[in-house]
């Protein structure tokens, strides 16, 4: 079980790293990547970069070394991303939604015929075996539903399932501008289910035992 872990928690005595801390101290540390969206920035899609990228992904055409730079930085999100079969997003919710960091995270990533492609007029997402967890926190507490004030689950969820993730399990940590027992509470609450999360996620990569696998064999 390769796992990257994406984390967006530049503010000091953030409670979002703290989630993101405990689960990564849950796991091979071999098997742990990260891509830390505080230091540096992500790069913003400015011109250069939308070019090249039009030019590479879209056109087919090869780039010049100079587009290729503007490129890199992109680039290197998407190997990290595909090397793992896991991925853990950890952020915390700014003014409901996503913050400008991990939204150009995701901008990075979804690449055309890197992530994604177009394949007999449909869109095709090809992270079709990965997993991933959503883990932030939020001042208030806040509903995923229509209507409700809760943007940063919908659109994540939206976002990996656009790159073929099919599924994405979310654990937040609500009201932390409540009180110290409110606090203790929904981070207490959380851990246990990043803990449930992770179980789940290795017994999935377990190999099976050498009588499942003569049981495999008996059956085909």
């Amino acid at each position: 079980m390769k796992v990257h872990i994406v984390r967006y928690t530049p503010r000091t005595g953030s409670r979002t790293a703290q989630l993101v801390d405990y689960a990564v101290s849950q796991l091979d540390p071999s098997s742990v990547t990260v891509s830390d969206l505080a230091a540096p920035l992500p790069p913003a899609l400015d011109q250069r970069t939308v070019d090249a990228y039009i030019q590479r992904n879209y056109l087919g055409q090869s780039v010049d070394a100079e587009a290729a730079q503007a490129l890199a930085p992109l680039d290197h999100y998407v190997d990290a991303l595909r090397a793992a079969d896991h991925v853990i997003l950890a952020t915390p919710m700014y003014n409901f939604g996503l913050p400008g960091a991990v939204k150009a995270w995701f901008d990075a990533v979804i690449q055309k015929d890197r992530t994604w492609t177009i394949r007999d007029g449909r869109y095709e997402g090809w992270l079709t075996s990965h997993k991933a967890l959503l883990l932030y926190t939020s001042g208030g507490a806040y509903e995923e539903a229509p209507g409700g004030m809760d943007l940063l689950t919908p659109m994540a969820r939206q976002l990996f399932g656009f790159m073929g993730i099919p599924a994405m399990d979310v654990v937040s940590a609500q009201g932390t501008a409540g009180g110290e027992d409110a606090v203790t509470q929904a981070m207490s609450q959380a851990r246990g289910q990043i803990d449930r999360v992770l179980a789940t996620w290795r017994a999935e990569a377990a190999p099976a035992s050498p009588v499942e696998r003569g049981l495999h064999a008996e059956v085909g």
